[in-house]
C-alpha cells in the first residue's frame, strides 16, 4: 500500500468516527448539544477500530492538501504519521441476555507492510464483567468541529439509559464510573465502527449504522 493510499484510508477512518453525527442548525446557546445519537451493540456484530500511529504519541491526524501547479494532488498527513493499527472485537451473546465484547485481533500497517499484534495499542473495550449492555454514544457540539465518542456499559438497559442521559447532560463531568455503569471516551482521532454480516452468517461485513 502506497503512502497516498494509507492517507486515503485514514481519511475514511476519520469520516467513520463522525458518521453517527448529523449536522443541525446551531442554537443561540453555543454551548448546547444539538444532536445526540447512539447505537447499542448486538450479538453477531464485530467492532473495527482504526488507530493512527503518530510520532507525537497522539492519535488525531492533521491532514494537509498538497498543491502542485494550482491543483490538489494528494493528501499528506501531519503530526509525524508512522502507520495505523486495525483492531477487531467480537460482540457475542451472553448467557441470559446482553452481550460480551472480546478482543479478536490487531494488525499494524506501515509503508505497505503489516504485522500482527497480540494486544490492541488502546484497549477500548476493557469492561467490567457485570456489564451486559454496551452502547456507543456520539455527541456533536454546535460548532460542528468537535466530535466526541464514548463507550457506555451497564448491567441493565434502564441503567444504560440513565447513564446516557447523565453523559449527554454533562459530558465532561459524567463520563466516568457511575452507579449506573461505566463511561469512557474514545480518544480523538481513533475511529470505532460497529459492523454486521450480510446476509446473516455470511462473509461480507458492512457498517452496522
Amino acid at each position: 500500500m502506497s503512502p497516498k493510499q494509507q492517507i486515503m484510508l485514514l481519511g475514511v477512518a476519520m469520516a467513520i468516527s463522525v458518521a453517527g453525527c448529523a449536522v443541525h442548525k446551531p442554537h443561540e446557546d453555543m454551548g448546547a448539544f444539538v444532536d445526540k445519537s447512539y447505537v447499542d451493540l448486538e450479538p453477531g456484530w464485530r467492532i473495527r477500530v482504526v488507530t493512527p500511529i503518530l510520532s507525537s504519541g497522539k492519535f488525531k491526524m492533521q491532514p494537509k492538501e498538497f498543491h502542485a501547479e494550482g491543483k490538489t494532488e494528494a493528501l499528506q498527513a501531519g503530526g509525524g504519521f508512522l502507520g495505523y493499527e486495525t483492531d477487531y472485537y467480537a460482540v457475542n451473546a451472553r448467557n441470559g441476555n446482553g452481550v460480551v465484547v472480546r478482543f479478536g485481533s490487531a494488525e499494524f500497517t506501515s509503508n505497505g507492510k503489516s504485522s500482527k499484534r497480540s494486544q490492541p495499542l488502546v484497549p477500548l473495550f476493557d469492561l467490567p464483567e457485570n456489564v451486559r449492555y454496551v452502547r456507543l454514544l456520539f455527541l456533536t457540539r454546535v460548532s460542528q468541529t468537535e466530535h466526541d465518542q464514548a463507550i457506555l456499559g451497564s448491567s441493565s438497559l434502564a441503567d444504560l439509559d440513565a447513564l446516557r442521559r447523565k453523559v449527554e447532560d454533562s459530558p465532561a463531568e459524567n463520563c466516568k464510573i457511575q452507579p449506573e455503569g461505566v463511561c469512557s471516551w474514545v480518544p480523538a482521532g481513533i475511529a470505532v465502527q460497529p459492523e454486521k454480516r450480510i446476509p446473516a452468517g455470511g462473509k461480507t461485513w458492512i457498517p452496522a449504522t
